[in-house]
C-alpha cells in the first residue's frame, strides 16, 4: 500500500539524472507489453486478499456465522467494493465516473469467485484459476470482429471491442473490463497461499513450497511469452503467472523473515498501514491531488532554492503524512472495513 500512494517518491522530478532514471522508470507502468515494478502493485493486492482469506472465514465461521450468512456477507462487501471504486474515480476525475477498472472494481469480481471455491480443496482452486486463464486466451484469439486488428493490439484487441459494444465506451491507457476474469487466479492462488500458510507444515516445507511454485509460476509466465504477451493492461495469462511468481517469492522472504527468523520490527510500519489498506486507497484516490498541491505550497521555499530535489520532498512529504493518518488511526484502534 505504501507503494501504491507513493507516487514513485517524487522521482519523476528526478528523471533526468542518470543514475535516477533507471530507478524512476520501474515506478511507472510498462506501456504495453512487458511490465515494470509499478505493475505488480495490484497483483500484490489481489494475493493479498485471497490469502487472508482462509482467516478471515475460519474465524467467522468460529463465531458462528452460517454458510447463508457468509455468502451475503460476500455479496454485501463486493458490493461495495464496486460502489465505492467508482466514487474514488468519481471524485478524483471530478466528474460521475463508472469505472470498472479500478482495484476495488476488478477485486468484487476476483473475490466472489474466490470464494466459491475457498474450501474447495487446491484441485479446485488450481484448475478454477487455470480454467479461467484459458477462458480467456481462448476469448482473445477466437474473438474476430471489425476493428480487432489482433488479439493482443493496443486499443484494437478483443477486450477493447467488447467494452465499446457492452459498455459504449473505453478506458484510457488499453485497460479491458474483462481483466477481472484472468485476475481471478491472482486472487485464488493467494487462497492457496493462505491455506498453506495456515497448515500444520513446517516452516522449511512451507518455504521450499513458496519458492518452488513461485519459479514454476514465473518461469511458465516467461514460456508463454513469445506466445502470449505479458500484459498487465489486459491482464493476459502469462502476467498473471509471471506476476504470481513473483509474489510467492516476496511472499517466501517476508514469512522467513517475520516468521520464521521473527525479525519483525522492520515491517510494523507496513502492518500499520496494511491494517487500514482500503481505507487508505480510498483516501489516496480521492485526495492525492489536493495533498500533493499542499504539500508544495507548504514546502515552497525549499522548491524554490533546490528546484526538482524540492518537488520530490513535496513528493515524500505527501507520502509521509498518509502513513501519519494511517499510524493515528492504528493508535486509537480505528479500522475500516467493508
Amino acid at each position: 500500500m505504501i507503494w501504491m500512494f507513493s507516487n514513485g517518491f517524487g522521482l519523476h522530478h528526478l528523471r533526468d539524472i542518470p543514475w535516477i532514471a533507471p530507478l524512476q522508470f520501474q515506478f511507472t507502468h510498462a506501456v504495453w507489453h512487458g511490465f515494470n515494478a509499478w505493475d505488480l502493485i495490484q497483483p500484490f493486492f489481489m494475493f493479498i486478499v485471497g490469502a487472508a482469506m482462509p482467516w478471515a472465514f475460519d474465524k467467522r465461521r468460529a463465531e458462528g456465522a452460517s454458510d447463508g450468512e457468509l455468502f451475503r456477507h460476500v455479496l454485501r462487501r463486493c458490493a461495495l467494493l464496486l460502489l465505492w471504486g467508482m466514487v474514488a474515480r468519481s471524485i478524483s476525475a471530478g466528474r460521475p465516473n463508472p469505472d470498472l477498472i479500478n482495484v476495488l472494481g476488478q477485486l468484487s469480481f476476483t473475490y466472489l469467485a474466490a470464494y466459491l471455491v475457498l474450501h474447495r480443496g487446491w484441485r479446485a482452486q488450481a484448475g478454477l484459476a487455470l480454467a479461467l486463464l484459458t477462458l480467456h486466451w481462448g476469448f482473445y484469439n477466437f474473438i474476430h470482429a471489425d476493428g480487432i486488428t489482433g488479439p493482443y493490439d493496443s486499443n484494437a484487441n478483443p477486450g477493447y471491442w467488447l467494452d465499446g459494444v457492452l459498455l459504449g465506451r473505453h478506458w484510457g491507457g488499453g485497460y479491458a473490463t474483462i481483466n477481472c476474469v484472468s485476475s481471478v487466479a491472482n486472487t485464488i492462488f493467494g487462497v492457496m497461499a493462505g491455506w498453506l500458510l495456515k497448515s500444520t507444515r513446517t516452516d522449511g516445507a512451507k518455504l521450499r513450497t513458496l519458492a518452488g511454485w513461485g519459479a514454476a509460476a514465473l518461469v511458465a509466465g516467461l514460456v508463454l511469452n513469445p506466445f502470449i504477451p505479458i500484459n498487465k493492461k489486459i491482464w493476459t495469462a502469462s502476467f498473471a503467472l509471471a506476476s504470481t511468481g513473483i509474489t510467492l517469492w516476496v511472499l517466501a522472504a517476508f514469512y522467513y523473515l517475520c516468521d520464521v527468523r521473527q525479525i519483525r520490527r522492520w515491517a510494523r510500519i507496513g502492518a500499520i498501514v496494511g491494517a487500514n489498506s482500503i481505507f487508505i486507497y480510498l483516501f489516496h484516490e480521492m485526495l492525492h491531488g489536493w495533498m500533493e498541491r499542499a504539500a508544495a505550497a507548504l514546502l515552497l521555499w525549499p522548491i524554490e532554492w533546490w528546484g526538482a530535489w524540492g518537488k520530490a520532498l513535496a513528493s515524500c512529504a505527501a507520502v509521509a503524512f498518509q502513513i501519519y493518518v494511517c499510524v493515528w488511526l492504528y493508535r486509537r484502534k480505528i479500522f475500516f472495513k467493508l
